[in-house]
């Protein structure tokens, strides 16, 4: 009730300053003795000139006073109520015990209708992301409930979500087994509003989805990540080694590096192919799968196989973009041009130390 008080100071004078005149709300006798000596007398010359000058101000000043007086007070009586203190605090407080209670039960053995999808969908879209930021992959333990022609139905550990693995990514000739449980990535997941997305919607639903939207995962990513992993272990910075163009993409083009240890993965960015910047179309021209190239190891990752590779060292200063127009030559001349290049790279570090 204070702070009301206090506003309806505040907007008082704030009036008052407005109407550039003193507006005061004198007492119950001020207004008789007032009244009392105006019949008497009647109003003189100097009350009417009052008037006439300040009068209409005055009144237009005590109106608006009086309005924001009436209705910061009923504001005040509004936010003191005790239905809406009630409300206000029941708008913060969390009370719902059943989201803390922790499941005990094996994921993959509760009904399906029973399973908190909204849960599965959140953990695997957070973990993803965070991962993502950090430069790393996150691979899940999935069960196998279903094998089809086109692929196999998978249902993850922790939660019990639902998914697809293609069969082009289940990585094995051998089908997989009702049961097995494999590891596996994530390579799309679905918002889980686009399955009730058209529900409510007053538009006709055109095209009817043939099945559910459920997340994608794939088991030859994790084979890979693993071959990718041993074939690092036995690299180092510096080294020439041989590989096959696997595919191009839009960061640079996917090389197969050891047929032996089951083809691991590495990565040849477009910017490291030459000392000459070029487009992915004269790039895909030169360098089309299957092509064998030598390459120079930049970095190799031992703990999750990330190999990334050069061969913009194989250039000189006297053949600079030879990589885009006469490959083989610069290969040839490979051993040599990395040793100038390691010459040079230490007299730079020994200049930058000086």
């Amino acid at each position: 009730m204070t702070g009301s008080i206090m506003w309806l100071a505040c907007a008082t004078v704030l009036a008052q300053v407005a109407g550039s005149v003193a507006f005061v709300v004198p007492g119950r006798a001020a207004f008789e003795s007032n009244a009392q000596a105006l019949r008497r007398r009647g109003p003189g010359p100097e009350v009417v000139s009052r008037r006439s000058s300040t009068g209409s101000p005055s009144i237009a000043s005590a109106a608006l006073a009086s309005a924001v007086a009436i209705a910061l007070l009923r504001r005040s009586r509004r936010e003191s109520s005790p239905v809406t203190v009630y409300h206000q605090a029941a708008r913060n407080r969390v009370e719902r015990n059943w989201w803390f209670v922790e499941e005990d039960r094996d994921p993959t053995t509760i009904p399906v209708w029973q399973r908190d999808y909204r849960y599965g969908f959140q953990v695997l879209r957070r973990s993803m992301t965070e991962a993502r930021k950090k430069g790393e992959k996150v691979f899940w333990d999935v069960k196998v409930y279903a094998v089809e022609e086109q692929g196999t139905r998978v249902e993850m550990m922790n939660s019990g979500l639902q998914g697809w693995m293609p069969r082009y990514m289940e990585g094995t000739k051998e089908r997989p087994k009702v049961g097995d449980v494999l590891k596996a990535e994530c390579t799309a997941c679905p918002m889980q509003r686009i399955n009730g997305e058209t529900k409510h919607s007053p538009w006709p639903v055109i095209y009817k989805k043939p099945h559910k939207a459920q997340p994608q995962f794939s088991h030859r990513f994790w084979l890979e990540q693993q071959r990718s992993i041993k074939f690092a272990q036995t690299l180092e910075a510096g080294q020439l080694i041989k590989g096959l163009v696997y595919k191009q993409c839009p960061k640079g083009l996917v090389m197969d590096l050891d047929s032996e240890n089951g083809r691991p993965k590495g990565m040849l960015d477009m910017n490291d192919i030459s000392r000459k910047k070029s487009s992915h179309k004269w790039v895909a021209k030169m360098f089309p799968p299957k092509t064998e190239m030598l390459m120079y190891v930049v970095h190799a990752d031992k703990e999750n196989g990330r190999i990334t590779l050069s061969t913009k060292e194989f250039e000189d200063d006297d053949h600079v973009g030879w990589m885009l127009s006469f490959p083989e030559r610069c290969f040839a001349m490979a051993e040599e041009s990395v040793k100038k290049y390691h010459e040079k790279r230490e007299a730079y570090i020994g200049w930058l130390q000086r």
